[in-house]
């Protein structure tokens, strides 16, 4: 389904969002948590086919611990909670945690889902007409943390827990003909893995320039509760060059395989950030590879404006990516700074596709 349909109210709304200053800017900021601290709290409206009236709040906090240096990157967390005239529920809080003058960081998530996903079959080759969804309620946590071994490069351990139930699959829909591992009631995934970073950006909110380079392998933890048994690995790689002032160029090249076993909730798939204007899980399967650059640049105060265009493929397995068909997306968007401090934007992007087109409305750029 198109989500061309929110309402400009949404927008209106977060431009008036508040900025909470925790620190009097005309005095040196303290190198103290509980004084150096910024929270944005705004609230959220929109509408969209699939969900009717949906309504919320959304804040963002960014700190630093206790004798961490003011050149430091900050920490941060947000809590978001939506809920819909569909009787669906979004409750997320994703945070970074930095300390330890950056040689230490945990990253996570942990939310709560009542929502429904699409569902078009497998492969880059599925018909748009076999547009399929399903509901399913899931909590989620997420938990990596890394240390620095050498400069800017932390490896550490991670876990994936989503439990997935209340599994809705529409009758006679193509979901419920298919033979994908999972859809018969859901089931627990439960991954633990080693991740690996190299990041020399110079900003996570606004990077402009810099790589950010993050690869994990992850296997199901059976000890752990998992329903399933599989592997997987991913390898994400951004970059940024600044062109000149706030002009900013940003591209992102991400490889990913699935081994077999993986439920069709966990597969990879294009509609995600990197490729915006493709309905969500409009093409899944195991493996993915795709990329996407855009060009960033200022329009006026806070006001700023981004091109982007992304290409992509996914395949039943890795060898196949380099020779299946690839789909493109384009778009344009508008950025609005709604934290001067630390640069964070809420986005507003159209990516358009062979397929028709995407509204994207969310806080911080795609990557």
């Amino acid at each position: 389904m198109r989500k061309e349909y929110i309402l400009f109210i949404s927008i209106l709304c977060c431009f008036y969002g508040r900025e909470l200053q925790g620190q009097d800017n005309t005095t040196p900021a303290p190198q103290d948590s509980t004084k150096n601290f910024n929270l944005t709290a705004l609230p959220v409206v929109f509408y969209l086919p699939e969900t009717g009236l949906g309504f919320g709040g959304l804040s963002i906090g960014t700190f630093r611990f206790k004798d961490e240096p003011l050149e430091s990157r900050p920490s941060s967390a947000q809590l978001g909670i939506s809920y819909t005239t569909k009787n669906q529920l979004l409750i997320f809080a994703p945070y970074e945690l930095y300390w330890n003058d950056e040689k230490w960081r945990i990253v996570g998530e942990l939310g709560f889902y009542k929502y429904f996903y699409n569902f078009y079959g497998l492969g880059i080759n599925s018909n748009e007409e076999d547009f399929d969804t399903y509901d399913v309620t899931f909590p989620r946590f997420r938990f990596s943390a890394l240390k620095e071994v050498f400069p800017y490069i932390s490896v550490g351990v991670g876990y994936e827990l989503d439990i997935f139930s209340n599994l809705g699959v529409t009758e006679g829909g193509i979901l419920e003909a298919s033979n994908v591992i999972g859809k018969e009631g859901g089931g627990t995934v439960s991954n633990i893995g080693l991740q690996a970073f190299y990041d020399t950006r110079d900003d996570i909110f606004f990077p402009t320039k810099g790589f950010f380079i993050q690869g994990s392998v992850f296997t199901a933890a059976k000890f752990l509760g998992s329903s399933f048994s599989y592997s997987k690995f991913s390898l994400d790689n951004r970059y940024y060059q600044k062109i000149k002032g706030r002009h900013i160029l940003a591209s992102n090249l991400f490889v990913a395989n699935n081994g077999s076993g993986t439920p069709f909730f966990d597969l990879n798939r294009l509609g995600t950030n990197r490729t915006r204007g493709f309905n969500d899980r409009r093409y899944q399967d195991n493996a993915e590879l795709s990329f996407a650059t855009e060009y960033r640049f200022p329009i006026s105060g806070r006001f700023g404006g981004v091109v982007f265009a992304s290409t992509g493929t996914v395949s039943q397995s890795f060898n196949d990516l380099f020779k299946s068909k690839y789909r493109s997306a384009a778009g344009l968007g508008v950025r609005y700074i709604i934290n001067k401090k630390d640069g964070i934007p809420i986005r507003i992007d159209y990516g358009y596709t062979a397929e028709g087109g995407n509204v994207y409305f969310t806080i911080r750029e795609a990557f």
